[in-house]
């Protein structure tokens, strides 16, 4: 089995914070013996008790939730379940270690691990003949790994798995391209998969027809196996290839031996794969079943912590409900309170407000009355002094001049006297009536004050001592600046002031 990364880093790291330190030390030293003696025999063929530990390390490890150690296991039971042509049940577990690869929390660990776990995927999805998915995953290999990790040998298993994946698709020539790069580096660190690659180039020569060339690179796959005593379970297939050809050359006496050797190793490996078959399955029932009693136990545990947890739940819910219920009473029982207090003492400063409106109306009308008839008395009084003027004016000439000066002066006083009366009866009137309109003269305000208290153009231009023409040019022009058009009426706006 191809690794990216040695078994002692994987092992590294337990996601199980609350777990005690020296039980977890612990359990991780008899996860590490057991994972050695899963590879030892699986190297030695014993395939039952690879597959006997790995269960066993599995259970120690789902126990402290060790993601990187499930990452590994799954990684090579899906391994063993390849051997047997179980590609279905290889796959499961390899995508499991992809999941548990990618929980882990090291990134420069994680990431090494996670393009681990692709690429053991993309081989798995080659033997399982779908190559679109193996180059897909290998492609995520390298990407998972990122620039900074993407060593010359990593780079090598990928090429080596990619090129062979051409080579099965009939990709000749870059199958060839790749598979050259990848062994160089290969024999550069005298890696055991020259091994594998070896048996892929005789492979790619054996089906271009070039069969000297097919048989070198077998012959150097087998030294390598004997070499490195690894990957044996290839030998009988590329003894057996190398037969075929040497048959064709016309080699029949090493054909033969190599034909012997290959049916020999074949014959033992079945045997083991036989039995071992049995006994691995078995293991996986008694694994399965002790999941199950595990499962069993933990849910109906959690069934009872559940119910528990749902009674003090209700419980809360229902202490909090009368509380809440209580709480809510007692406000709305202090707000209805406090409703009735402020409607009474709204109604009463209702009452209050009314009668003080009430009272003030009826002084601003009467002083209004009073204001309006002064006013008329006024008028009237200058109606005689005008008749008395006329008179003095044919029968004194000389003293009419005089008196008319004195009587203008005291026309003009008597108009102060009346307009600070005006603007104690109508509070504001004259601010708000410049704030509304700042263009108006002082004179066009005091014909606002006389219209506001209906008086029409003779009396106004009586009181103001001019004539009834320069009255309606005056309200002529508070119109145009009031911007009034000719169907609004001019004293009902002012009055509204």
């Amino acid at each position: 089995m191809l690794t990216f990364t040695n078994v002692g880093v994987l092992l590294d790291g337990v996601n199980e914070p609350k777990k005690d330190k020296q039980v977890i030390n612990d359990t991780l030293i008899l996860i590490n013996q057991y994972l050695k003696s899963a590879d030892k025999n699986k190297n030695d063929g014993l395939y039952s008790n690879a597959y006997n530990y790995l269960w066993k390390a599995m259970l120690l490890a789902e126990e402290i939730k060790a993601s990187k150690k499930l990452a590994f296991i799954h990684d090579e039971l899906g391994v063993l379940y390849g051997i047997y042509g179980k590609n279905y049940q290889a796959i499961k577990h390899k995508k499991m270690s992809l999941q548990y690869a990618k929980m882990s929390k090291r990134n420069f660990v994680d990431s090494n691990l996670v393009a681990k776990s692709f690429y053991n995927l993309a081989v798995q999805f080659r033997k399982s003949r779908q190559y679109t998915k193996s180059l897909m995953y290998l492609d995520s290999s390298k990407y998972a790994r990122g620039v900074k990790h993407n060593s010359e040998i990593n780079n090598a298993y990928i090429k080596a798995e990619k090129g062979n994946v051409f080579l099965l698709t009939n990709r000749l020539t870059e199958a060839e391209k790749l598979l050259l790069e990848s062994v160089k580096v290969f024999e550069k660190n005298n890696s055991h998969y020259l091994v594998i690659v070896y048996s892929f180039l005789g492979d790619l020569y054996n089906k271009t027809g070039n069969l000297n060339a097919s048989i070198f690179f077998y012959e150097k796959s087998l030294e390598k196996i004997s070499e490195f005593k690894s990957h044996t379970d290839f030998k009988p297939d590329i003894l057996k290839k190398t037969s075929k050809i040497l048959k064709t050359k016309g080699q029949l006496d090493k054909a033969y031996f190599y034909l012997g050797q290959s049916e020999k190793i074949s014959d033992s490996l079945f045997s083991v794969k036989s039995k071992s078959n049995s006994d691995l399955f078995e293991i996986k029932n008694n694994y399965e079943k002790a999941i199950l009693k595990k499962d069993s136990y933990i849910k109906k545990q959690k069934s009872i912590i559940e119910k528990e947890r749902l009674i003090q739940t209700r419980l809360i819910f229902l202490v909090a409900f009368v509380v809440l219920g209580v709480i809510i009473l007692l406000i709305v029982f202090f707000l209805q309170a406090k409703m009735r207090k402020l409607k009474i003492e709204k109604y009463n400063a209702s009452l209050k407000t009314k009668h003080e409106k009430e009272k003030l109306n009826a002084v601003l009308e009467t002083k209004s009355k009073e204001l309006t008839v002064s006013a008329l008395q006024i008028i009237e009084k200058d109606k005689n002094i005008d008749k008395l003027l006329q008179i003095l004016k044919e029968e004194a000439p000389k003293s009419y001049s005089k008196l008319k000066d004195v009587i203008v002066k005291g026309n003009k006083d008597m108009w102060e006297r009346f307009n600070l009366r005006f603007t104690e009866v109508n509070v504001g009137f004259y601010d708000r009536l410049k704030e509304k309109h700042q263009s108006l003269t002082l004179t066009e305000q005091k014909h606002c004050a006389l219209i506001k208290l209906k008086f029409d153009s003779k009396e106004m231009s009586k009181l103001l001592n001019i004539s009834l023409n320069s009255v309606h040019i005056s309200r002529h022009r508070i119109r145009k600046k009031m911007g009034l058009q000719r169907e609004d009426n001019l004293s009902e706006y002012i009055g509204r002031i």
